[in-house]
């Protein structure tokens, strides 16, 4: 994330049941079972997890996440993050190294150069 001055945090002895939601980021370093609404950006820290649906600005992911994902902008998978579930996104970034299952639901062109033989 650009600006972490703004997030929220979930610290890593945090265990959450229950929705989260809020105005603004959050950055999630312990372990959340429930859905999470957010109007700003998540970012999921190494070692955390999440169980449910996250809906936010967009996604930066380096934990777990077994869910569905609905960002209104990018979302990133880091090296050795983990995401299983539905991902509806415009942009979504996936570095090597990263273990993911998903079904993925997006809008892209695909240009495929001239037609002409």
């Amino acid at each position: 994330m650009s600006d972490r001055s703004n997030l929220s945090v979930l610290g890593p002895s945090t265990r959450l049941t229950g929705r989260v939601t809020g105005k603004g980021g959050l950055r999630i370093e312990g372990c959340v079972s429930g859905d999470i609404n957010l109007s700003g950006p998540a970012e999921v820290a190494d070692g955390a997890t999440i169980e449910g649906e996250l809906r936010a600005e967009s996604l930066d992911l380096g934990g777990s996440l077994l869910g569905n994902v609905t960002p209104t902008g990018p979302i990133v998978v880091r090296a050795g993050a983990r995401l299983r579930g539905e991902v509806k996104g415009t942009e979504v970034a996936i570095e090597p190294g990263a273990r993911v299952s998903l079904r993925l639901d997006t809008a892209f062109e695909l240009d495929l150069g001239s037609t002409k033989r």
